[in-house]
């Protein structure tokens, strides 16, 4: 899908000025977004789906660029958004943007929930949900990332580029390619949400929320992928390199991620596979893994800037992280549609 790009500022609360992206979508057509080619990532798909699955992947494949996902790494990363720490005030904005990106995608008001919960030091937190139906509308599809950050400390901003705003930009990325889908007429067999978390640096408090709540309905959860520290380069030498964790006895993960590098022609893309058993931690994943659900979990793992006040925007690898989105797409499609 082709787009235009305009901007326009609007305003939350007093003095607060934000600067998104307007996408204008063109309708979408049947060529690859990258050589122009009349499905060219049939080869790959063809054994899997169907004309109309394949036409739905392509469009969504295509919604997926770097100029939004940049944007939105710059905005929440910047200084005046303070760390986004949980239940601050710029933490209530960070989701405030979540919604209005999403309302901009043409998700309707009642497809997007903010699901409120307390924090351990009784601060106001919330989810921001947003759903995809399905033909099933039982089983499901959930896709997170967290939104929350360091905040301040000691008067110095925390910003958070690669934890966890460049999760944040992969998510609206793929919610804008489901609505690609959607707009191709294709819905997915399984209900997807798409879930950004609040308060994860205080222990994984959002996902834990969500999967407190659905209780005996987590069996219903067909699987997890999970996006934290998605923009970095660990090793220089090897800048390509993501992390890709997996539940290990669900080897078809794994292969799926290689069909997703053939299908969407990724060249800035290569894994470290990682198998691992249900008590894998370290970000929102552990918090379905604990009750069986499997999971991918993409990370382009730590480095020196971790958690602190170096972490910015100019750092981030943009390519990397848009090639991470595009690979996750195809996941996702296996999972659900």
């Amino acid at each position: 899908m082709r787009r235009r790009f305009g901007r326009r500022v609007v305003r939350w609360g007093a003095g607060w000025g934000l600067l998104l992206l307007t996408v204008v979508a063109e309708p979408c057509g049947a060529a690859n977004p990258k050589s122009g080619k009349d499905d060219s990532t049939g080869e790959a798909l063809s054994s899997a789906w169907g004309a109309a699955e394949r036409r739905a992947f392509r469009c969504g494949l295509g919604s997926i660029g770097r100029r939004n996902a940049e944007a939105t790494v710059r905005f929440l990363a910047s200084e005046e958004m303070g760390g986004r720490g949980a239940g601050s005030v710029e933490g209530r904005i960070a989701g405030r943007y979540i919604v209005a990106e999403l309302e901009r995608m043409g998700y309707e008001a009642g497809r997007i929930a903010e699901q409120q919960f307390t924090g351990r030091g009784g601060e106001a937190l919330r989810n921001v949900l947003v759903t995809v139906p399905g033909r099933d509308t039982v089983r499901r599809v959930v896709v997170g990332a967290h939104f929350d950050h360091e905040g301040i400390k000691n008067g110095v901003v925390y910003p958070g580029a690669d934890d966890n705003a460049s999760g944040v930009a992969v998510l609206l990325e793929l919610a804008r390619a489901a609505r690609a889908a959607e707009a191709a007429g294709r819905r997915p067999e399984f209900t997807v949400v798409l879930a950004f978390w609040d308060g994860e640096e205080r222990g994984l408090l959002g996902s834990r929320h969500y999967v407190a709540e659905l209780g005996a309905d987590t069996a219903a959860v067909a699987g997890y992928v999970n996006f934290d520290m998605v923009g970095r380069n660990t090793d220089q030498g090897r800048p390509k390199l993501c992390r890709y964790f997996y539940t290990a006895d669900r080897p078809e993960l794994r292969a799926w991620f290689d069909e997703s590098v053939a299908a969407g022609g990724l060249v800035h893309l290569e894994a470290d596979y990682r198998p691992c058993d249900r008590t894998i931690g370290g970000s929102d994943n552990a918090s379905f893994a604990r009750v069986g659900v499997p999971i991918v979990w993409y990370h382009t793992d730590g480095h020196p800037d971790y958690n602190r006040p170096t972490d910015t925007p100019d750092r981030i690898n943009y390519p990397k992280l848009v090639d991470i989105a595009r690979s996750a797409w195809y996941v996702i499609c296996r999972l659900a549609y």
